[in-house]
């Protein structure tokens, strides 16, 4: 597996993970992104901090060593690492828009659902968007070119979210059957940007890399 990286240090790696990757061993026994890296830097101690989906490829922080793992969860769990995905949806959103929800998640399935905020297990998810760009594909139509900033990191949010809004993902299976295209589409989610500031006196770190991959190159 080539691994790009945007850094390292002796600390900690950010690296691009590719789509259909997993961020970590699970029960299809596939080559895990995790797993690749500490083959990659022959190190054992690299460390997951946090995760994307499976389909989904971006940019993602790892420790390496204990220490820094324990300082990059308290960030992470602080909201002070932050997150900016981009997504390609069916459809024309609103320039600027707010999405909050009430959202419960099927471990069972895999799957997350949109729900009243009475019932049991619901957990609040909100995210804020802007709409980049949109235009007319000859193959799926209205699409635009959206970018996402979480407040909330629930299970599938911004693909669920989307769906509910009536903007669904181009190559969602999984929230979006109805649209489905001609080829094969990988879903157009990437994780873009990591902000973060890992040591006190010293700048902030940011990363940013927009993916060049279909659907998004139809915005290039």
């Amino acid at each position: 597996m080539d691994i790009k990286i945007f850094y390292e240090d002796e600390n900690m790696i950010v690296a691009l993970k590719p789509a259909k990757v997993p961020s970590q061993p699970d029960k299809t026994g596939d080559m895990d992104f995790l797993t690749a890296l500490k083959l990659e830097k022959n190190n054992e101690n690299i460390g997951l901090i946090h995760r994307l989906d499976r389909p989904v490829g971006g940019i993602m922080v790892f420790s390496k060593n204990k220490k820094t793992e324990t300082l990059l969860s308290k960030l992470m769990a602080e909201k002070n690492i932050k997150k900016t995905y981009v997504a390609v949806v069916y459809g024309k959103p609103p320039e600027k828009g707010t999405l909050r929800d009430y959202i419960v998640k099927n471990t069972r399935l895999n799957i997350s659902t949109i729900v009243n905020s009475n019932v049991k297990g619901a957990k609040e998810a909100i995210l804020y968007y802007d709409r980049i760009a949109f235009c007319e594909d000859s193959e799926l139509g209205v699409v635009s070119l959206v970018k996402i900033n979480l407040e909330t990191g629930r299970h599938h949010q911004i693909r669920v979210q989307f769906a509910n809004a009536g903007f669904p993902l181009v190559g969602d299976m999984k929230y979006n059957k109805e649209r489905r295209t001609r080829k094969r589409v990988d879903v157009g989610l990437f994780s873009a940007g990591l902000s973060f500031k890992p040591y006190k006196n010293k700048e902030i770190f940011e990363f940013f890399e927009m993916p060049e991959s279909y659907p998004f190159s139809i915005f290039s």
